[in-house]
């Protein structure tokens, strides 16, 4: 792409409008503005080949430069490099005829409002806070191990391989790095670090004048600022809260597809379980046959994500050649040892002996959030009294009582005013606004009146005031981006102080414990669902619990959290024989080492559901949706479970053999052949690919996944037969319309609709489906469908 393509693009995105033009040297542009009246520009762009060149052509500008003296608007002259324009060509330019001399890097930017005070001490925007905290987290983090997902490739430091990736010149192969870790081990930091490291580098690129990738965080304080919690408003927000001039969501997709801009994005997981198109959006941008440079996209999730969400997992299935993924590695003892030094310098040696006598310790510190907990103990001299079997609850137990402890001894807060259990029930009432009000952060004003409820009357204003602020200034908690609002600073924090308000109202509150445990689904590692399982063991109450999973199968977020903590219990598999799981979703869920016997899946949606070590003897999973289903060392008792008809069959895996996509295929390996009346026989090739087809549309179990999708999305994955005769198929019956124009097709919204879903949840054949299917095999006299569903095809 020219220079000239490039600023017509760039122009075009911004809103202007670019007629075509005999000289290809010269753009002329024009946009309206207020008051019917209208914006304009010229852009010189002359085709030089070197220094030389355009220094001979100096005189030939200055006299296009008069030509257009009389031109209205801004005038430009872009040029790839200044070198070899004379001094007086330059104030002639300028001062003569009021045309700024450009380079790529200063006319496609768009700088932020901070840029030229990122250190200032005044309080800034998300980014600026961003880029402060990763400078001062580089100077003290511990180098975080890694491992590439696929390759299996070991790494000592994620934040050098990314920072080299994403300042590389060489172009990438695959647009979007996915980074997935647990909670607790350190991914914020490598953010901020990242992002503070990839911004200082943009700078010096760009007083270089040279051509670089600005970093664009997206970051949930943007969530707030938006008009929806959804991907697109945030963008809005990023763009209106940190750029210095207005810039709309085409020209940032263009910054991302012409390699002037990178996106981070981080701490999104509640917004992707809000926002079904979270990835679509993402995908739409990525997957343009027409970009001239592959974006360079960074995504942190927690790791659990690709269990929980069902979007994250259809994305990947369906977009899995634009990703690589990297996995942070838990801290090795050299990791731990490094982490001592540079925490504690001199008193390092203290807290590694500490982790030698205890090697409970040991493992706990492999996550670094614990590490630096316990090191915080270290420091403090609080380190007598560590039982062998200290646990992790009882850390930030203890974290959270060690802050308390500090606030007291600053006498901003007295314990004869705010004792120790009204101050917990404080962190433990914002924990719950939090929750409910979609991670916006608490009101000041609201902490306020909590904090009404427990001083003392007879306080004046301004010690009340003097009290509340202390509270809100708790360490616990940090500003949101919202004006007088407060957000928790750990999520682990966060999440243990859920953890035990649930508890509370488990024991108390029926209804309350349902209301909060229906605000969003938690994943499998959060630490509330640890903290309320620890609390249920102690009660013996697993049977309450399966009574109050019974009161939830209407509420699939309540329900689908209360069972990951009855799954946790020790008595659990006496407890699931009596859990109403039928037709339930339990899509991404983890069954392990648990005997299933008498446990009835039927009809529930086991899409991404992994089974693990299990004894799946008299297990009915009849009519249940499988699709992406694992079932790693369950073999020898698999073909002892009920599968039915196997209707609902789309994908398994076994162990660590390859994805299992035929029915048959699945049959066989199970050995089952032997006890059926007649042999198996599955869909033909055209109906697998058909359903394949209709599934990038409608889930395994019937729901809605995406109204459209482009061309390329359409033909990836598995192949049985062409799938572009099949896509042409569907489109000639009517079940999907093609935009030429953008290269992607629509699903219908007819009733043709009713028959997709059908077909895809349990092969479903209708009139409209039967006249396809014959349409596209070609194998004369072919059934199309499962054998044993032959007779109700034909109904």
């Amino acid at each position: 792409m020219t220079l000239y393509e490039e600023a017509v693009t760039f122009l075009e995105s911004e809103g202007w409008s670019v007629p075509g033009e005999s000289r290809s040297e010269v753009i002329r542009a024009r946009r309206a503005a207020y008051a019917d009246n209208s914006e304009h520009m010229t852009v010189w762009c002359p085709t030089v080949p070197d220094a030389d060149d355009l220094h001979r052509r100096e005189a030939s500008l200055l006299q296009r430069f008069g030509e257009e003296a009389r031109t209205p608007g801004a005038k430009f002259l872009l040029v790839e490099s200044t070198q070899g324009l004379s001094t007086d060509f330059r104030r002639l330019a300028k001062h003569e005829f009021n045309v700024d001399i450009r380079v790529p890097i200063q006319f496609f930017d768009a700088r932020f409002k901070w840029d030229d005070s990122p250190t200032s001490a005044m309080a800034g925007t998300a980014a600026q806070q961003l880029s402060r905290d990763g400078e001062a987290a580089a100077r003290r983090r511990t180098p975080q191990p890694f491992q590439a997902v696929g390759t299996g490739q070991v790494g000592a430091d994620l934040l050098a391989e990314l920072a080299h990736r994403f300042d590389a010149e060489r172009g990438w192969e695959r647009p979007i790095v996915l980074v997935t870790a647990p909670a607790g081990f350190g991914k914020s930091v490598l953010f901020q670090s990242l992002f503070a490291t990839l911004y200082a580098n943009f700078q010096k690129a760009k007083k270089q004048l040279r051509r670089a990738y600005r970093p664009l965080p997206l970051l949930p304080d943007y969530a707030a600022l938006a008009s929806a919690p959804a991907l697109g408003p945030m963008v809005d927000a990023l763009l209106q809260t940190e750029v210095a001039r207005p810039v709309k969501q085409p020209t940032f997709q263009w910054m991302l597809t012409r390699g002037f801009a990178s996106w981070l994005l981080d701490g999104l997981d509640e917004v992707i379980a809000q926002d079904p198109d979270f990835f679509e959006y993402i995908r739409e941008i990525v997957a343009r046959p027409d970009n001239p440079t592959t974006p360079r996209i960074l995504l942190c999730v927690r790791d659990s994500l690709l269990s929980s969400n069902q979007a994250l997992r259809d994305f990947l299935a369906v977009a899995h050649e634009y990703v690589e993924e990297f996995r942070l590695l838990p801290w090795q003892p050299q990791s731990i040892r490094t982490f001592a030094r540079i925490r504690l310098q001199d008193d390092d040696q203290r807290l590694l002996d500490i982790l030698e006598a205890k090697p409970q310790l040991m493992r706990l510190c492999g996550t670094p959030y614990y590490a630096e907990l316990l090191a915080e103990r270290v420091a403090l001299g609080q380190t007598d009294g560590i039982p062998d079997d200290y646990s992790e609850m009882n850390l930030v137990d203890d974290a959270v009582d060690a802050i308390m402890d500090r606030e007291y001894k600053k006498e901003q807060l007295q314990e004869s005013m705010v004792t120790r259990l009204d101050l917990l029930d404080i962190i433990s009432d914002v924990a719950v606004a939090e929750l409910e009000n979609d991670n916006r952060g608490v009101p000041v004003h609201d902490i306020g009146e909590l904090a009404e409820f427990v001083l003392p009357p007879d306080l004046s204003d301004t010690e009340r005031e003097r009290c509340t602020d202390a509270i809100c200034q708790l360490p616990v908690f940090r500003a949101a981006s919202e004006h007088q609002r407060v957000r928790f600073a750990q999520d682990v924090i966060f999440e243990h102080q859920i953890g035990i308000r649930a508890a509370r109202y488990f024991a108390v509150n029926p209804v309350r414990f349902a209301q909060l445990l229906d605000c969003r689904p938690f994943p499998p590692d959060s630490f509330a669902i640890r903290v309320l399982c620890a609390r249920i063991r102690e009660l013996a109450a697993g049977e309450e619990l399966l009574i109050r999973l019974a009161g939830a199968t209407v509420t699939p977020t309540a329900f689908r959290n209360m069972l990951q903590v009855l799954l946790g219990l020790p008595d659990c598999d006496r407890l699931l024989t009596g859990a109403p799981l039928e037709r339930q979703d339990l899509s991404g869920l983890t069954f392990a080492n648990l005997s299933l016997a008498r446990v009835s899946f039927r009809g529930a949606n086991l899409e991404s559901t992994r089974f693990q070590n299990c004894d799946m003897t008299g297990c009915d999973l009849s009519d249940a949706t499988l699709h992406g289903t694992r079932f790693d060392a369950c073999l020898p008792t698999l073909a002892e479970a009920d599968f039915g008809q196997l209707t609902g069959f789309v994908s398994a895996e076994i162990d660590n053999r390859a994805a299992i996509e035929d029915v048959a295929d699945f049959v066989r390996l199970l050995g089952a052949d032997g006890r059926r009346e007649r042999p198996f026989v599955g869909p033909c090739p055209t109906a697998l690919q058909l359903r394949f087809l209709f599934l990038k549309f409608v889930r395994p179990d019937g729901h809605y996944r995406r109204d459209s999708l482009d061309e390329k999305g359409l033909l990836s994955g598995r192949r049985v037969v062409d799938p572009g005769s099949v896509l042409t198929g569907a489109v000639r019956a009517g079940f999907l319309t093609a935009i030429p124009k953008r290269r992607r097709y629509e699903r219908t919204h007819s009733q043709l609709y009713a028959d997709m879903v059908g077909f895809a949840q349990n092969l479903r054949v209708t009139p409209a489906i039967r006249s396809l299917l014959e349409d596209t095999c070609r194998v004369d006299g072919c059934a199309h469908v499962v054998q044993e569903n032959a007779t109700a095809a034909m109904d």
